[in-house]
């Protein structure tokens, strides 16, 4: 596919070459009506500045390819924007939850409650294994967190939250 750029200048001369062509025509009718040309010199320059076409074709053969190229122009148009759309999204996901924080809550089977804020990088140890931190997206205290939703460890001893290499909870269950 060509460059837009390219296809601008290519619009640009078809613009220089219609411009040429009627100012060309419009000086040789008006040297003509001033006796300036002969007939026989004026049908050569005609036939020589037409190269076998009429007026009206070589406009519609501008207007014709300038029209394609400003197609190809709006599609390349909607690709980058397609694109830009795409990477935007992309980044959003990547980078929204650094630096976000997770707040929440657990229930074990004993009824203990955790209420927790940590960052993006904790986790849960649960029997010394180390477990995700189930993630809901809200808005809590004026800012978006996760939030932590309710956990069920049936048969559980020991639930741990550790958040940037360093244990923040702990709880004997059993």
């Amino acid at each position: 596919m060509k460059k837009v750029g390219e296809l601008k200048k290519h619009i640009h001369m078809c613009n220089s070459y219609e411009d040429h062509l009627l100012n060309e025509l419009e000086a040789l009718n008006v040297r003509r009506k001033l006796n300036l040309v002969t007939k026989k010199q004026y049908k050569r320059q005609i036939t020589a500045l037409l190269r076998g076409r009429s007026v009206d074709d070589w406009l519609n053969y501008y207007n014709e390819y300038k029209g394609s190229c400003f197609n190809i122009i709006k599609e390349h148009k909607t690709d980058s924007m397609f694109r830009n759309v795409l990477l935007v999204l992309l980044i959003l996901v990547l980078v929204l939850p650094i630096g976000l924080k997770y707040t929440g809550y657990g229930v074990s089977d004993s009824g203990i409650y955790i209420n927790k804020i940590v960052s993006s990088n904790a986790y849960l140890l649960i029997d010394g294994v180390a477990q995700p931190i189930p993630q809901e997206l809200e808005f809590y205290n004026g800012e978006y967190v996760y939030k932590l939703g309710y956990l069920h460890f049936p048969n559980v001893s020991k639930i741990e939250i550790v958040d940037n290499n360093q244990i923040v909870f702990s709880k004997q269950l059993k």
